[in-house]
């Protein structure tokens, strides 16, 4: 179906027609108005990810972490993956 064949065209229609329709949309606009607007709820914004207390690097870390190029999250997921 297209979309001309939805709606009558308003170009087209009788000076009637079209006084009854600017009629009926002045009283729904006045009706839509009337009525108190619903705006979505805004989102709460929060602090972002929350952050985990992680040890302090130990000093073989460090070496480590200096020796081998690697930055301290890298470390860490080491450490995380030989505890568990």
């Amino acid at each position: 179906m297209r979309l001309e064949n939805l709606y009558p065209n308003f170009g087209e229609s009788s000076p009637e027609a079209q006084a009854q329709y600017v009629t009926e949309y002045r009283a729904r606009r006045a009706e839509d108005m009337m009525k108190e607007p619903t705006w979505p709820k805004p989102k709460k914004k929060g602090k972002g990810k929350k952050r985990v207390k992680v040890a302090p690097l130990t000093p073989e870390e460090e070496q480590v972490m200096k020796l081998m190029g690697l930055k301290k999250k890298d470390v860490i997921a080491m450490r995380d993956m030989k505890t568990n």
